[in-house]
Parts: structure tokens; C-alpha cells; sequence
């Protein structure tokens, strides 16, 4: 049975404003909901990663915001007579509106924002690597571009830390395509993290520029965990004290550094070279 829809017709319409709002922040935090813009992330974020030995984030959609005018593809009746929630049809004008891309694709889900804790006890004797730690990031184009790197390098878990930016951001859920609901990801404190993952057994790797060996000469087999920090402050003096090593890239021009995300991709796929062999 295809859910009923309802239909608005005018900008005044007060979900017209409510959904738009939740691209602010404080919004989001007064709802504790948040949106998820486009097929692909909203496909994502039904199905999640049932592979995965650690849970991804718990994706619970209460209302979805469509117009069949934006559709780019055929298969957006079906993702939609999937879902059992309220679903708000509007013209291409009004659905612009809200959208937060400059072309969208007319679907947009409002989700409940879940738990971002880390689940230890679910982790217990759970054996994986790599695990990746984002500390204090700025910006969330950045975090959404390492998930989905992170993703694609085979990391079994991202934790962020001290984050300086809302998780669930719209152009985090963007610039990970979805990936942010298909890979473990969560949020923690970076004293507690780091000391967990000691007891479990795993080299903790803070990549710096000060850093004192270069990333490709450790050996990436062993269980490890890469840190990374912010694009203008770079790691804290705690993970670079807490960790066991610090790793450097090689620089050979003028910059001194690379771009966040560009650096973790680096040293992720240098991972997967390694783990290859």
C-alpha cells in the first residue's frame, strides 16, 4: 500500500519553514532532528551497513519532503513506497526552498539525530583496523570528504573528537555521499578514546608535522590508530603526548601542510597497500 501524501502549494506552509530551519544548527538541536538531502544518502541511511561488526549510527526517518519535478532517475517511487512515515509532496519552486544544493533532487528525509556515544560495550573483543580519530574538526565539507575516504580505505571506525562542528550537519551527510550512516561513526572524548584503544592492544599514531617518522615506514598490519587534527590547529599537545608515535608527510615545497582530508587519504590508502600484500 503507496502512503498517502499531502500536498503543499504555498511558501507560508509552516513545514515549509520548519524543515528549511534545520539547516541551522540550533534548530536541529531544538528538534533533535536533522535532514538528509538526495536518493543516495537517504538509500544509505535506510539500509546502513549491515556488515559491519561495530553498529552505524541508528537512522529513524519521521517525514519525507519530495518533488516529483527534481527526480533525476526512475527509482524514487520505489525508495519512497519504502518508507512509512508522512510524506509532503511540492513543486519544484517551493521544494527549491528548502533544498540545501544549488540542483536538488527532489527528496529530502527528516531523520531523529541518534546517540553519537561510543558503544564500547558493543566494541567488546571486536578486532579491527584501521580506526581513524578526527580531532576538533572545523569544517564539515572536510569530515563529510574523510568519511567517505575513510569509507573507501577500508577504516573500521571514526571517532570524532572535541568536534567544532554539529555531526550531522547537512554538508557533512553531503560530502560523505551517505557514507556517514553506512561506516561506524561516532563522537568521543580524545583522553578516554585513546585510552581504550591502548588497552586494547592498538598503536596510536599521531600524524603532525612535527611529526618524527615518516608515515609509510610503520608497519600498518599491526592494529592501529591514525590522528588527525583540525585544519588550522592541527593536533592538540594531549593526542600528540598520548600517542605512541608521531608520523610526518613529506613536504618538499613551500607549504607546510596539506589539506585535512587529503592528508588522511594519504595515509589510509598507504594502509590498504600495506594490508594488501
Amino acid at each position: 500500500m503507496k502512503p498517502q501524501r499531502n500536498y503543499i502549494t504555498s511558501f507560508s506552509n509552516p513545514k515549509v519553514k520548519w524543515v528549511s530551519g534545520l539547516k541551522e544548527k540550533r534548530n536541529r538541536d531544538e528538534e533533535k532532528k536533522f535532514f538528509i538531502e538526495g536518493y543516495r544518502e537517504i538509500k544509505k541511511a535506510i539500509t546502513g551497513n549491515q556488515s559491519s561488526p561495530i553498529p552505524c549510527l541508528p537512522v529513524n526517518i519521521t517525514s519525507l519532503f519530495i518533488s516529483p519535478e527534481c527526480f533525476l532517475g526512475e527509482n524514487e517511487e520505489s525508495l519512497i513506497n519504502s518508507l512509512r512515515c508522512p510524506i509532503y509532496e511540492l513543486p519544484r519552486k517551493i521544494f527549491e526552498k528548502i533544498s540545501y544544493r544549488d540542483r536538488p533532487d527532489g527528496l529530502i528525509a527528516v531523520a531523529e539525530t541518534p546517540s553519537a556515544t561510543v558503544p564500547w560495550k558493543e566494541m567488546k573483543g571486536i578486532d579491527i583496523n584501521p580506526i581513524l580519530i578526527i580531532e576538533g574538526v572545523e569544517k564539515p565539507g572536510n569530515l563529510g570528504t574523510i568519511l567517505r575516504t575513510a569509507e573507501g580505505a577500508g577504516v573500521g571506525l571514526v571517532i570524532v573528537t572535541d568536534p567544532r562542528i554539529d555531526l550531522f550537519n547537512p554538508n557533512v551527510v553531503r560530502a560523505s555521499t551517505g557514507t556517514i550512516f553506512t561506516l561506524p561513526v561516532y563522537i568521543g572524548d580524545l583522553g578516554e578514546v585513546l585510552s581504550e584503544f591502548q588497552k586494547r592492544g592498538y598503536k596510536r599514531y599521531a600524524v603532525t608535522p612535527e611529526g618524527k617518522t615518516l608515515y609509510s615506514s610503520i608497519d600498518m598490519n599491526a592494529k592501529s590508530v591514525f590522528l588527525f587534527g583540525s585544519e588550522q590547529y592541527g593536533l592538540s599537545p594531549l593526542a600528540k603526548e598520548l600517542a605512541d608515535s608521531t608520523l610526518y608527510l613529506p613536504m618538499l615545497g613551500e607549504a607546510d601542510s596539506l589539506n585535512l582530508a587529503m592528508s588522511c587519504g594519504i595515509v589510509l590508502y598507504e594502509s590498504i597497500r600495506q594490508r594488501s600484500k
